[in-house]
């Protein structure tokens, strides 16, 4: 409860002490931001902007055998639903409250949604960033990207695995950024998830760096990501699991899976490698995950992936100092009569995890992606992707196919 408490009492004294600001506010604006309105109250003091976002995944697996009874279905998904508000006050503080309604897993019913985001941040020093509340830590260099700019529709397999230690989604966490044209670094203490209740008792912290170590027609980023956690589970259960969609949330199958490890610690450390060559983006990352178990046993996992990406329209990829990413490339918005047709990307990857340790037969999950991009406005992206995965599992293992589509829109 320390880091929610924390949270939601400096939301608290920031709003009161905003309420007094504005009663001498002498001037207020309404600019906008492409579609976004922007509002000025208080002489600059008090900023605010909607948030909006809505992501709808749909497609179709094949190549299954016929023989599987519980084979991976085709399926429509609203992925995120998401609405909320942002800006900045007193000019040096910046909040933000998003609330989804998506589904956090796939046919889950409707429940009116939840927390997505709730913090607060000092931006008052020149390259540097403190944060409190909950919100998607930029742990990994996969978590630290926008999932509006992601080359495929889903995060790699062993990212999300390895943020489920003690980052993630809407983690309690309080920390810092630092960063300058060529390096980043953040540290953060972490509690449990807003999204999941009796999620207090975990105790956790979660690291970054990163490096531009060439900035010529060569680009090339190298950094190194960890998280810790004592205490892992709920507040009912002290267990560790680690499991995951094939890379596409169209069904509620996750084969690869550990079931529950009773554990009193867990942990994922790795290095990570981005950049460009010429116009060509690739990134990459390697996981290794550690279980400290009851039983006075430790369980290793792990996987990689690799991604590259080439524009087709639009300008490359672009470094973003503020957390060491690479956003797409600027283009202008679609417009036929004058020939502009956006920005089109071009990606394909390879990913792979293993959680077979052991006692633990968590299986393993290989998948070849290639995606096509297409960037037609800044708020809109359409997503075209082919997969060809294999499964290793208890028992025999299988294939399978998938043509999945997404439409994301973004204020």
């Amino acid at each position: 409860m320390i880091l929610r408490s924390l949270a939601v009492g400096a939301l608290t004294v920031l709003v009161c002490g905003q309420t007094a600001a504005q009663t001498s506010a002498s001037s207020d604006s309404l600019s906008w931001s492409g579609i976004r309105p922007h509002f000025s109250l208080a002489d600059g003091n008090f900023t605010l902007s909607p948030v909006g976002r809505l992501d709808l995944h749909g497609g179709s697996y094949f190549g299954q055998p016929d023989s599987l009874p519980d084979r991976f279905a085709s399926g429509v998904n609203m992925r995120r639903g998401r609405v909320g508000l942002r800006g900045t006050a007193l000019k040096d503080y910046a909040y933000n409250f998003t609330w989804e309604f998506g589904p956090s897993t796939p046919q889950e019913p409707p429940r009116g949604g939840r927390i997505f985001e709730l913090s607060l941040a000092y931006k008052g020093l020149e390259g540097a960033n403190f944060q409190i509340g909950a919100w998607t830590l930029p742990h990994t260099l996969a978590y630290a990207s926008s999932s509006s700019e992601m080359l495929f529709i889903e995060r790699p397999s062993i990212t999300a695995m390895a943020t489920s230690v003690a980052s993630g989604d809407t983690r309690f966490a309080a920390g810092a950024e630092f960063f300058n044209k060529r390096v980043y670094g953040s540290a953060f203490a972490t509690q449990g998830v807003a999204s999941t209740p009796y999620d207090n008792d975990q105790r956790g912290v979660v690291g970054r760096f990163a490096w531009l170590a060439l900035n010529g027609d060569v680009k090339m980023q190298v950094g190194f990501n960890g998280a810790y956690q004592a205490q892992p589970g709920s507040n009912t259960s002290a267990t560790q699991r680690f499991r995951d969609y094939p890379e596409l949330r169209l069904n509620s199958f996750r084969y690869v899976d550990t079931r529950s490890i009773p554990a009193d610690a867990s942990w994922a450390i790795g290095p990570e490698l981005s950049g460009l060559v010429g116009k060509m983006y690739y990134a990459a990352e390697y996981q290794q995950i550690g279980v400290d178990a009851l039983d006075g046993t430790n369980r290793s996992f792990g996987g990689w992936y690799v991604n590259v990406s080439y524009p087709l329209l639009g300008e490359p990829r672009r470094r973003a100092d503020s957390n060491a990413t690479w956003r797409r490339g600027r283009a202008h918005s679609l417009d036929f009569r004058g020939e502009n047709w956006g920005a089109l990307e071009l990606a394909g990857g390879y990913s792979t995890v293993d959680l077979n340790d052991g006692p633990v037969h968590g299986g393993r999950q290989s998948i070849w992606s290639t995606a096509l991009n297409w960037y037609p406005t800044d708020q809109l992206k359409l997503t075209a992707q082919y997969q060809n995965g294999s499964l290793g599992l208890p028992g025999p293992d299988r294939d399978f196919q998938s043509i999945a589509f997404s439409l994301i829109f973004s204020l």
